[in-house]
């Protein structure tokens, strides 16, 4: 099994895949890395084609589970920051329109957390950690064209959330 290959298409969905499921985005990535570090160390225990990436994505789709559980045991939810690597930066612009930008990410993200956790995973890894539609499909044990739905019934119910709070997505 290859590690460089297997971070460069997992690494992105297994944040995104954690950010769905409450984490903030550091933690994200420190259990991402953790996800990639026990596949790695197991490596003599997957049992798939080491070159099929639905099988990758099912064995890493187990262990990030266990992780998540494990993780995510008696916490209570608490405020998410931003899920977005940049901040807007302030620097250039002017004060209003950063707080008007900051403000809007900030409903996005709550309007996120409205929705379906299915809906919710396959925006933070398709949208928000820019996995491709195949890494999204092999990790959550979908075909391109069903992850490809659920973006688009995630976005419509994206749109319908945010119209109802009156703010332009």
């Amino acid at each position: 099994m290859d590690l460089p290959r297997l971070v460069h298409r997992f690494r992105g969905p297994l944040i995104g895949f954690f950010a769905a499921q409450g984490a903030d985005p550091r933690e994200a990535r420190e259990l991402a890395q953790d996800a990639l570090a026990e596949a790695f160390l197991a490596r003599d225990r997957f049992r798939g084609d080491p070159d099929d990436l639905n099988a990758q994505g099912a064995w890493l789709r187990g262990i990030a589970k266990n992780l998540s559980r494990v993780s995510f045991r008696d916490r209570a939810k608490q405020p998410r920051e931003l899920p977005f690597d940049e901040v807007v930066d302030s620097s250039d612009r002017d004060p209003a329109a950063v707080a008007l930008m900051t403000e809007r990410r900030s409903r996005v993200l709550l309007a996120i957390d409205e929705l379906r956790p299915a809906w919710r995973a396959v925006l933070y890894m398709h949208y928000i950690e820019g996995s491709g539609l195949a890494e999204v499909g092999a990790l959550i044990g979908l075909s391109d064209r069903a992850v490809e739905g659920r973006l688009r019934r995630a976005r419509a119910e994206l749109k319908r959330i945010l119209e109802s709070w009156e703010v332009q997505p």
